[in-house]
């Protein structure tokens, strides 16, 4: 505090020292000393410029305003109506053409290779349609009757078989259970045969992967090697035309067939007695048969060598009688079917003949096609058996030992039915019938649940069948199908010969190419435009949503500079089009006017400001667009109220590219925010 007092006083003396030395020296201090300035306040915030504007009175116009060009009243752009590759253009723009003249064509070097290989199509198609019709569905159900009616059978005789054995045991039985028992050894051997069967099967199948994994097989490489080598020659022998010495053969090939032929026409007839004769032979075979078997049964034949004797012999002749019979029913139907066949070989024979003579172009297609075929497959020979093949040899590899497995379970179960059958027999010999009669309550069980089994079998059989036919009618059908499709390829292939031209539909001047030669186009692709010199219209662009709006023959006012200071007045002849006129022409996609030329001047190309008015309406209230705002469905305008902004609902009118119609909401004169124009 000491120290700051003595600073103070030291600063005060000094202070009042200059002062006298400023007096000393003539100067006024008080009188030069500048004058007070007062203190400034707080600024007020500046209120901010709005644009403004006033809802004025006028007359609004609706109208559409677009750029034309000048063209010719008749235009056309032109393209090919098939894709491909440019061959000649014969014009250039400026050029003049008559109509009728040829203007561009496409390359057609590979039509006539299509249309060969779509024909061949079409015969491969009806070929599986036929062969497709050929397959009938066979309803083998009459089959399952007969076994219907066996096991049927089958329980009467099991039931008489109870009645005899509650009726005491014959001779026969111990017989028939002696042949039980060498039929039940018969089907033990017959599963353990299976067994080594299905075993050198899967040997031979697995020898048959190996030989797949090792490689091709050389006898078939020389085999596929040997068919493409003769296909090869026949492809050149038929590109070196006809040779003397194929000829030669083609005629020895048909003397051979008639040949054949009039050794079948010479043949003897069946005659139908002969037919009748070992038909009478057969069931009289068959009678003796049933006799021999009565006989067994009765007794009347005795001793297992004199039975077995006289069954082998009655069934030798029955052999015998329907062999006969088969072989002249065979002879019969055969012959009138072996000399169509041989008359049809002879047919063919003379069609090679006829071809040999006069080669035909189409079959040096088909055997170039046969070439590319065989070649492809010797391709597929050597490179080797496909991850596929391998796939199902290994299936089948696998299929095989589940067999081989279910072989081997049978094996048990035919070693217990021997056993069985051994027990029976002994049953039988010991005199002990009531097991037996046990076992044949049983086997008439088993002999009804036979008959309940074929039943079932008959149903699904029969269900099978339908199936089968519907699927048979599907394939038809799909091959149909295919006949069709390729039959339209050909008349495709057949409409492309003659329509790869661009033609002028009238005469005129091309104003535009866009194709030279080797350029490749695609079909309905503008690539020319020909415009007429008869008459001069103006062509716009209007904008599609504008063009509901619009009908033929509106009026229509344009302004160009090739007339200064004038209107030109016009109507709307013709809207954009959506289809194709003329062959190779493109729909015109602009909107034509016809225009009341006041005298010469305009020329093609020149560019008109074209308005068609829609609306006007005099004495309406208007705003700028940018004052009217809108939020959702809400249309509104803003004012100021003092410093207050605030807004006001309107409804609109007609809108044009400045201003917008009021129909309601304000009154002329009301000053509100012109917003962003």
């Amino acid at each position: 505090m000491r120290a700051t007092a003595a600073i103070g006083r030291g600063a005060g003396i000094v202070l009042l020292a200059g002062a006298f030395l400023l007096a000393g020296t003539g100067c006024d201090i008080l009188a030069s000393a500048p004058e007070a300035t007062p203190t400034p306040g707080v600024r007020a915030t500046p209120t901010p410029q709005r644009a403004e504007t006033q809802v004025r009175r006028g007359t609004i116009v609706d109208a559409i305003r677009v750029l034309g060009r000048v063209v010719s009243s008749q235009e056309a752009d032109l393209s090919f109506r098939n894709s491909g590759r440019i061959r000649e253009v014969y014009v250039q723009p400026g050029d003049m053409v008559t109509a009728g003249q040829v203007l561009a064509e496409l390359d057609q070097r590979d039509l006539p290779w299509n249309l060969a290989k779509a024909r061949v199509t079409v015969e491969q198609a009806r070929l599986k349609l036929a062969a497709a019709q050929a397959k009938d569905v066979v309803d083998d159900s009459a089959i399952d009757r007969f076994a219907i009616r066996a096991a049927q059978i089958g329980v009467g005789q099991a039931e008489l078989n109870v009645q005899r054995l509650q009726a005491g045991p014959l001779p026969a039985d111990v017989k028939k259970a002696e042949a039980d028992v060498a039929a039940r050894q018969a089907e033990l051997d017959k599963a353990r045969f299976d067994v080594l069967d299905k075993e050198a099967a899967l040997t031979a199948k697995q020898a048959e992967l190996d030989l797949k994994q090792r490689g091709p097989d050389p006898l078939a490489l020389l085999q596929a090697q040997a068919d493409v080598d003769a296909a090869r020659v026949k492809v050149d022998q038929l590109g070196a035309g006809v040779r003397a010495e194929d000829v030669r053969a083609a005629e020895i090939a048909l003397d051979q067939e008639r040949t054949k032929l009039s050794k079948l026409q010479d043949l003897p007839k069946v005659r139908e007695e002969e037919i009748a004769n070992a038909r009478a032979d057969a069931a009289l075979a068959q009678a003796k048969l049933s006799k021999v078997l009565a006989d067994i049964d009765e007794g009347v034949i005795k001793g297992e060598r004199d039975r077995n004797n006289a069954v082998r012999a009655a069934q030798l002749e029955l052999e015998k009688a329907q062999n006969t019979l088969t072989g002249r029913q065979s002879a019969a139907d055969a012959a009138p079917e072996e000399i169509r066949i041989q008359q049809q070989t002879v047919a063919v024979k003379e069609a090679e003949l006829k071809k040999v003579r006069t080669p035909d172009a189409f079959d040096l297609n088909v055997a170039q096609v046969d070439l590319a075929a065989k070649q492809t497959a010797l391709d597929q020979l050597r490179a080797g058996p496909t991850e596929q093949d391998l796939t199902a040899l290994t299936a089948q590899l696998q299929s095989l030992r589940y067999a081989i497995d279910n072989a081997r379970q049978a094996v048990p179960a035919a070693e217990a039915n021997l056993t069985a059958a051994r027990s029976k027999r002994d049953l039988v010999a010991a005199g002990n019938n009531d097991f037996l009669i046990r076992e044949a309550n049983n086997q008439v069980a088993l002999a009804r649940n036979v008959v309940t089994t074929a039943q079932a079998k008959l149903r699904v059989n029969q269900d099978t069948i339908q199936q089968k036919r519907a699927v048979a009618a599907f394939d038809l059908e799909q091959f149909r199908r295919a006949i069709d499709q390729a039959v339209l390829d050909v008349q495709n292939f057949e409409a492309q010969t003659g329509d790869v031209k661009v033609i002028a539909p009238f005469a005129g001047r091309i104003t535009r190419l866009a194709a030279r030669p080797g350029d490749n186009v695609q079909a309905f692709f503008p690539i020319l435009n020909l415009s007429s010199l008869q008459g001069l219209v103006i062509k716009a662009d209007i904008a599609e949503a504008d063009l509901p709006r619009l009908t033929p023959g509106m009026p229509v006012e344009m302004t160009m500079d090739a007339y200064p200071n004038q209107t030109l007045t016009g109507r709307i002849d013709a809207l954009p089009e959506t289809a194709v006129g003329q062959v190779g022409q493109a729909p015109d996609r602009a909107t034509r006017i016809v225009v009341n030329w006041p005298g010469p001047g305009a020329e093609m190309g020149m560019l008109a400001r074209v308005q068609v008015t829609l609306q006007i309406k005099p004495d309406v209230l208007m705003v700028p667009n940018g004052a009217v705002r809108t939020v959702g469905k809400r249309k509104f305008v803003e004012y100021m109220d003092g410093d207050i902004k605030r807004s006001r609902n309107v409804e609109t009118g007609i809108q044009t590219e400045s201003d917008t119609e009021i129909v309601d909401g304000l009154q002329e004169g009301m000053t509100i925010l012109a917003g962003q124009s």
